[in-house]
């Protein structure tokens, strides 16, 4: 089934961070993940808050992250699983992701 995922994003430094984005992740090709970037409807020049949007279906991996140029490593982009009434269930990082991927690919 086919869901409309929408997330909201807070106000951020646009000179520190890149555009948030939100993506589906395939891993059935590529084990670190092939990504389909959806949508962000906001203002990067001025760095306000927006929506970040991407059509996905139950069971689809999404990520989402922002770029944090001066701390790299804060970069790590969140994962979940949308579960069957288009809401995103979080997971714990891109193993987990995998694993449900590769199990969800087996069935």
């Amino acid at each position: 089934m086919s869901h409309k995922i929408s997330r909201d994003t807070g106000s951020y430094n646009q000179r520190r961070y890149s555009k948030p984005w939100i993506a589906r992740v395939d891993f059935g090709k590529n084990p670190n993940g092939d990504f389909t970037f959806g949508d962000w409807v906001g203002d990067h020049y001025n760095g306000s808050s927006g929506l970040l949007v991407i059509e996905a279906n139950t069971g689809d991996i999404i990520a989402t992250g922002q770029k944090d140029f001066r701390q790299p490593k804060n970069s790590t982009p969140d994962w979940y699983v949308v579960d069957e009434n288009g809401k995103l269930c979080p997971l714990e990082g891109r193993k987990e992701a995998y694993q449900l991927s590769v199990n969800k690919g087996a069935n």
